[in-house]
């Protein structure tokens, strides 16, 4: 059994890795295909993951973060240590899916109803679901330049499962939290 602080290294090194993979086209086209399915409908993707996978819990949670990573513009090198991650940053502090909303909520004030409404929608939904819709709400993030810190995003679905209400809580307050009171709210 790996502790907490383990495993979210594994997290981190996991992104890493992703990342370094989606350095070649062709295999961040692989992971990309990717997008919202399960694990079992992912066989090109097992090449590339099964070994960064073997043996930890929450495999689907792997591979959808991989594909979600691979929906980043691509990068020329390698990512480094820390770099976007925010490795440095004490893990309670950093991007989770509420954090990044509300970050979409400040970057297009227009997004916030919108924003606030899909995020209310992805805490109520199944583990299977929240997969598959992911890839879209991820995407809106990403164009608006507002992603979620992977490795934060790859633990909360992982304990997805058996932890929803716990992660729900803790994006509904990163975001409100993080979002202005609207006029009507203060």
């Amino acid at each position: 059994m790996t502790s907490r602080e383990e495993y979210r290294q594994h997290c981190d090194a996991y992104v890493t890795l992703v990342r370094d993979l989606c350095t070649t086209p062709a295999i961040r086209r692989v992971l990309q295909d990717g997008r919202g399915r399960p694990v079992t409908d992912c066989l090109p993707l097992h090449r590339y993951l099964a070994r960064p996978t073997r043996g930890r819990p929450a495999r689907r949670a792997h591979y959808t973060v991989a594909c979600l990573i691979a929906h980043e513009r691509p990068r020329h090198l390698p990512a480094g240590p820390g770099d976007a991650a925010g490795t440095d940053t004490p893990w309670h502090q950093r991007t989770n899916l509420g954090t990044a909303f509300a970050r979409l909520a400040r970057a297009r004030p227009a997004a916030r109803a919108p924003g606030e409404q899909r995020l209310q929608t992805l805490i109520r939904l199944s583990a299977n679901n929240l997969h598959r819709l992911l890839p879209g709400t991820i995407q809106l993030l990403l164009e608006a330049g507002c992603p979620p810190d992977w490795a934060v995003l790859l633990d909360d679905l992982a304990a997805w499962p058996a932890h929803r209400g716990a992660v729900a809580t803790r994006w509904l307050d990163a975001y409100y939290l993080t979002t202005p009171p609207a006029p009507k709210d203060i």
